[in-house]
């Protein structure tokens, strides 16, 4: 009788055993940094958990300063990795843009150790020459539904890297192809389909669009330079009535401001022929009234914080850092920062005065 029940369950044994076998062994990995200075002492502990094509990451942080304590998640989530296709859902760092120091159109939320990502699901894949990768990500305001639509797209050819991303805020009830996962789409095809092809009501006021271009030229081995322009809104060319072709103009007749961000940047490896030594330098520009939009259900910010960075309309930024490299136990760096801010701040909106260019 126990004979016969072992060879009845005899294929469900080797099936487990196979499985078992064949079920790559779970590999995990942790790491602890933490930061002390006059202000308070912040850790952030990096933990990872692979299993097969999926990894589980989380990465907590904590602050604390005299009485007061606080922490957070900065990432948290499970990706699925298939050859260099990942699908990730949860929470994830974005930056979009050429950038070391400032990624105009989206970063992560804050700075330093404590700065978190966004909730999102993404996909990303690339190839010998291309880099794509596409998000949705939860951003809602006082309870009401709104959604980030972002992709970015990198282009290698050799001495020179092109780049474009772009972003959306989708409120309720926009259209439904506006969500489709297609690649290399650009959402606002979808909006000038929508609204000057298709006629859809939905579609008026239902998306504020923001977009990024970029180009990194590599001057050698050991140097390289890169340039970005934001467009949030700026005017587009006109012709007054009864002018020649080359009496265009850049400027709108109502006179409404450029909102656009610009970068510049390089590094350096061994700086004037001195090993062991890499410098970079960056400057980022924001106009003001940028990331402000006439419906303030679109001003582009999440949790009191600008979703393309710390750096606020009406501000700019500069970066030099001085780094060794080749020591894999120990480095070394001088950096400095200088960031300026006007009067604008987020949320002001333009009018138009007698005068005003």
């Amino acid at each position: 009788m126990i004979r016969h029940q072992i060879w009845h369950r005899l294929p469900l044994l080797l099936l487990v055993f196979f499985l078992l076998a064949l079920t790559p062994r779970a590999v995990q990995a942790n790491a602890v940094n933490f930061q002390l200075n006059n202000q308070g002492l912040t850790l952030l502990s990096e933990n990872q958990f692979h299993l097969g094509p999926f990894t589980l990451f989380v990465t907590p942080w904590l602050y604390t300063e005299k009485e007061k304590t606080s922490f957070g998640l900065k990432e948290g989530g499970i990706d699925l990795g298939l050859g260099s296709f990942h699908l990730t859902i949860g929470r994830q760092l974005n930056t979009f843009g050429p950038g070391r120091y400032a990624f105009p159109l989206l970063a992560p939320l804050g700075s330093g150790l404590t700065a978190e990502g966004l909730d999102q699901v993404a996909y990303s894949f690339s190839t010998k020459r291309l880099n794509y990768k596409k998000l949705y990500a939860w951003v809602p305001v006082e309870d009401h539904f709104r959604l980030l639509l972002g992709q970015r797209t990198t282009y290698d050819l050799g001495p020179f890297t092109l780049g474009f991303a772009e972003t959306a805020l989708a409120k309720e009830g926009a259209p439904d192809f506006y969500y489709l996962p297609l690649p290399l789409v650009p959402v606002g095809v979808y909006q000038l389909l929508a609204e000057h092809h298709l006629d859809l009501q939905e579609a008026k006021g239902a998306l504020n669009l923001l977009a990024e271009v970029d180009l990194t030229i590599r001057l050698g081995a050991n140097c390289k330079i890169y340039g970005g322009y934001l467009i949030d809104e700026r005017p587009f060319l006109y012709w007054p009535e009864g002018a020649s072709l080359t009496q265009w103009e850049y400027q709108a007749p109502d006179r409404k401001p450029w909102k656009v961000g610009y970068q510049a940047g390089g590094e350096w490896n061994r700086p004037l022929g001195i090993n062991g030594l890499k410098f970079y330098t960056e400057y980022t520009r924001i106009n003001q009234f940028t990331y402000t939009a006439k419906d303030p259900f679109f001003n582009y910010a999440y949790r009191g914080k600008i979703l393309g960075g710390p750096l606020s309309p009406d501000s700019d930024q500069l970066n030099l850092e001085l780094v060794t490299t080749g020591h894999k136990t120990w480095g070394f760096g001088l950096a400095y920062s200088r960031r300026r801010q006007g009067e604008g701040r987020l949320g002001d909106q333009w009018t138009y005065q007698p005068g005003q260019t």
